[in-house]
């Protein structure tokens, strides 16, 4: 997928488009008979959430054995994670401080989902980079990193913007 004008849906079975949408957030958690584990950490949309995100996904590949991952993984999480601070809306959270954007982490069987949520609606879009400038490139490497990708609207606001490894 070059670019999420379009909504994605996810090709497979998508067994993680379940946990993403109804809030699952338990470890090693039974889904239609199947297994997989799923952790969500909530973040203050921050330049800093960036590199949090990272250390918390490479700690989760080696504790789940899919050190392989780490590469690809590291680079798709930040700039998931960096286009959300910059351009989405925070989310609606119950704790004080206000609102966060949202990080999730899934696998099962050999899948390897990340999905980042934040509060605004506006979808992404791959641009051509001015070769000057410092950004604009996020997306060109989503695309190259990932499987596959894509966004889901979260009713009443918001979106993930969702990556696949296997």
């Amino acid at each position: 997928m070059e670019c999420a004008d379009t909504l994605a849906n996810p090709t497979g079975g998508a067994w993680w488009l379940r946990v993403l949408t109804d809030g699952s957030s338990r470890w090693d958690t039974p889904l239609c008979g199947d297994r997989h584990d799923a952790l969500t950490w909530t973040f203050e949309p921050r330049p800093d959430a960036v590199e949090a995100a990272r250390e918390i996904s490479a700690a989760l590949l080696r504790e789940w054995r899919m050190w392989y991952l780490f590469d690809d993984v590291s680079v798709v999480v930040s700039e998931l994670v960096t286009n959300a601070v910059q351009h989405g809306d925070p989310l609606a959270v119950t704790r004080p401080g206000g609102g966060g954007i949202q990080l999730s982490l899934m696998r099962g069987g050999g899948e390897f989902i990340c999905a980042v949520r934040d509060g605004a609606d506006r979808l992404p879009r791959r641009r051509e980079a001015d070769l000057a400038a410092e950004g604009g490139r996020g997306l060109a490497l989503v695309n190259a990193f990932a499987q596959e990708w894509g966004v889901i609207l979260t009713p009443p606001r918001g979106k993930f913007v969702w990556a696949q490894f296997v």
